[in-house]
């Protein structure tokens, strides 16, 4: 038989705890992540024309939480920005593209969508131009919900399948 040392029960002890604290963070994390309740579905953005360096990316963010939330920016690794967008037509008949400051709100329950000709999110500073069939990363910014990272397929036209998040 062998005997444990004090030391040796502590330090056996201290593990323990830490193991257990570990197991509680991650279950308190995706919990959170669950309550917060944001989906993204029909995520796609648009290839690059020529050179160009600018593209928009589209998508449905379903707030299925009991709490209001705010889209408050995107980012990729990709573009030197992500700016939210907002097209309306004039009483002229004229299209006018508009930043979108202090975020997007998203009622509990509700759903924001992000289209062609409408709201949208523009990726300025490309480093490479995109092409159809490949894929992107965006990182989308909540209030509440905190990160949410989304798969973006790059496609000519509307998204090649179903994508979500969360």
């Amino acid at each position: 038989m062998f005997r444990l040392t004090k030391l040796r029960l502590f330090e056996i002890g201290v593990a323990l705890l830490l193991t257990i604290a570990a197991l509680l963070f991650v279950g308190l994390t995706v919990w959170a992540a669950e309550i917060a309740g944001i989906h993204v579905a029909d995520a796609w953005a648009r290839p690059t024309i020529g050179q160009g360096r600018t593209t928009a990316a589209y998508m449905t963010i379903a707030n299925k939480g009991t709490t209001d939330d705010v889209l408050k920016s995107a980012r990729t690794p990709k573009a030197k920005a992500v700016e939210m967008h907002q097209t309306t037509m004039t009483a002229n008949g004229i299209m006018q593209m508009r930043k979108v400051e202090g975020g997007l709100p998203i009622e509990a329950g509700a759903s924001l969508v992000f289209e062609p000709g409408g709201t949208h999110l523009m990726l300025v500073g490309l480093e490479d131009a995109l092409e159809a069939g490949e894929e992107l990363m965006l990182t989308l910014e909540f209030a509440h919900a905190g990160a949410v990272d989304v798969r973006v397929p790059v496609a000519v036209s509307g998204p090649p399948s179903t994508s979500s998040s969360r």
